[in-house]
């Protein structure tokens, strides 16, 4: 990849716990707008108290990916993880080798607006999606990432650099998931999207919570649920 642009990229953010409202967690929502819209309103998601962390992958392959990326880069009260989708809309931005790679996984939309938007929108998309982030909660802390953790302990991302390995680390690989239960240890709970299922996956303190292409219907969870559900399974275990 574009070395010089992923060394841009953001690797870890952290945030504080929210003492006014839920924070929300949903996975990968690839332009589907309406349909979270939908969802937050069904849950009552209140802009002014509550936020809404996503996990990547916001754009490409439905109808209102533009809609979407702008709203969640212009939004206070929701932040985004960086997904695959995304990384490859920034690389293929600065080095058109990769245009056709991201055309190829859903980017079509790309081709209709004008590039001045484009470099926009990738800009700020290397400005605002971390890599990894670490939602402090009431009882526990989280770390959110698209595809999987990239370390062991959780504690290794707060001092990582950019680099391409830790990139595709964070956004494409998804063995954790396939394989035995592990503890990622430094965090109460790692949580992420990516892997299309038709239910929430677990594994150790790793859950998967991409349900929206296999099932039509968006897994938007509560932020503390997770850490409940994580802490009560150890203390039965």
């Amino acid at each position: 990849m574009a070395s010089t642009l992923i060394s841009k990229l953001t690797t870890h953010k952290p945030i504080s716990r929210n003492v006014y409202g839920t924070d929300w967690l949903c996975g990968d929502i690839h332009g589907q707008f309406d349909a979270l819209q939908l969802a937050l309103a069904a849950k009552g998601f209140r802009p002014t108290r509550d936020r809404l962390f996503l996990l990547g992958d916001v754009i490409d392959r439905g109808p209102k990916s533009r809609e979407m990326l702008n709203w969640v880069l212009s939004t206070d009260c929701v932040q985004s993880a960086m997904g695959n989708h995304e990384l490859m809309f920034v690389v293929s931005s600065f080095d058109f080798r990769y245009r056709e790679e991201h055309r190829a996984i859903g980017g079509e939309w790309v081709d209709k607006i004008d590039f001045s938007e484009y470099r926009k929108l990738t800009t700020q998309c290397i400005k605002q999606m971390p890599l990894t982030i670490t939602l402090e909660c009431e009882n526990g802390s989280l770390g959110l990432v698209h595809a999987q953790s990239p370390v062991d302990n959780w504690q290794d991302v707060l001092q990582a650099t950019p680099s391409d390995g830790f990139a595709i680390d964070c956004t494409w690989p998804w063995d954790r998931a396939q394989g035995p239960d592990q503890t990622i240890t430094g965090v109460t709970a790692v949580v992420s999207g990516h892997i299309g299922t038709a239910e929430v996956v677990q594994k150790g303190n790793q859950v998967w919570i991409d349900t929206l292409e296999q099932t039509g219907n968006i897994t938007l969870v509560q932020a503390n649920e997770i850490i409940n559900w994580i802490r009560g399974q150890t203390t039965d275990g």
